[in-house]
């Protein structure tokens, strides 16, 4: 195992996010941990420590601006660029512009291709061994079984039957005709239901990126409990929108997925095993989505209000387990030795 030296520490409340961001920008064998309540930043490379040291000293004087630095490296020695990167930028708080030099992420990529460095180790997304996710499997698989049953013409104990035309009262409704006899199970199992494979498909996608890391991190528990809730939420809020219309599928309890994890990164921005770039283009999607434009182009339309009750059930829990600590204590920078149930691979 490959053994990590202490570069510097830093109290507990501190944020880091700067640090981490110029961690991840460089692509620098460097991780931030919390150990013995510290947090602490650690380096693969020797030659490293000394000038990180006096970068992070100049740093916490407010001496450098770690969003504007800009490095350089000089020589096509990895190990020896990367040192003389970080000395120059402990010493001058900008590196100098040379034409022909190399970035340092091009060395880190390079020595990482050819199997050598420090950088070889590391990947921006964790990966989750599969136990650590077992309700996020679960909900694949479901996803597809639901697809099977539809070609197989057996959703009718599933769904939640339209309303006939003409004006809508909730007491003489399908729902509470369902309900009046007991089956409380179609307030979730429109969620199992999907109307293709590539509706299949991207739902499980969507879960297999947002919702493994979540899960694996803060428990699956709680990612059960997120699941439970927003599920029924998002059918009802579709229904209510369109009881004229069958609807189905997962995207409700996807959307949910992105509203918690949209919370948790504003909450401890140093967890990017999702790429906030991601979470941000699914809200675009989702606005897109209730202008109305995509409708013309997907037959049968999108359930835009099960993705909005989604997404408000995500947000609402996201918030309250970042209020109930949850945000510091399974979603820092480096979880995997703090917890001891982190991925196999390192976030830096």
């Amino acid at each position: 195992m490959s053994n990590w030296i202490t570069v510097c520490e830093f109290p507990l409340q501190q944020d880091l996010s700067a640090l981490a961001a110029f961690i991840q920008r460089h692509q620098l064998p460097l991780r931030i941990s919390e150990e013995n309540n510290r947090q602490r930043v650690a380096s693969l490379a020797p030659q490293l420590v000394q000038p990180m040291q006096q970068l992070l000293e100049r740093w916490q004087a407010g001496q450098v601006d770690l969003s504007q630095l800009t490095v350089h490296v000089y020589d096509e020695n990895p190990a020896a660029s990367a040192q003389e990167t970080a000395t120059s930028a402990a010493e001058s708080g900008v590196g100098e512009h040379q034409p022909q030099g190399r970035d340092t992420a091009d060395d880190v990529a390079d020595s990482a291709d050819a199997g050598r460095g420090p950088a070889a180790a590391f990947t921006v997304i964790p990966q989750w061994p599969l136990r650590q996710t077992p309700v996020c499997l679960v909900l694949i698989a479901l996803c597809f079984i639901g697809w099977l049953l539809l070609r197989q013409g057996w959703i009718e104990a599933l769904v939640i039957f339209p309303q006939r035309d003409g004006g809508f009262d909730m007491s003489g409704s399908s729902l509470a005709w369902h309900l009046s006899r007991g089956e409380f199970w179609r307030l979730w199992t429109p969620a199992i239901i999907h109307f293709s494979l590539p509706h299949a498909l991207f739902n499980s996608l969507g879960i297999w990126i947002v919702g493994r890391s979540l899960e694996a991190r803060a428990g699956s528990g709680w990612f059960a409990l997120l699941v439970l809730l927003s599920a029924p939420v998002s059918n009802l809020a579709q229904y209510l929108w369109s009881p004229q219309t069958l609807f189905g599928g997962m995207s409700g309890v996807v959307y949910a997925l992105v509203g918690a994890a949209l919370v948790i990164q504003r909450w401890q921005p140093q967890w990017r095993d999702v790429p906030a770039s991601l979470i941000w283009l699914a809200v675009v999607w989702l606005l897109v989505c209730m202008l109305g434009v995509v409708d013309y182009f997907i037959a049968g339309g999108i359930a835009n209000a099960a993705h909005i009750g989604g997404f408000a059930v995500g947000l609402i829990l996201g918030l309250l387990f970042c209020v109930a600590g949850g945000g510091r204590r399974y979603f820092s920078g480096n979880v995997a030795e703090a917890v001891g149930t982190g991925p196999t691979h390192k976030i830096f």
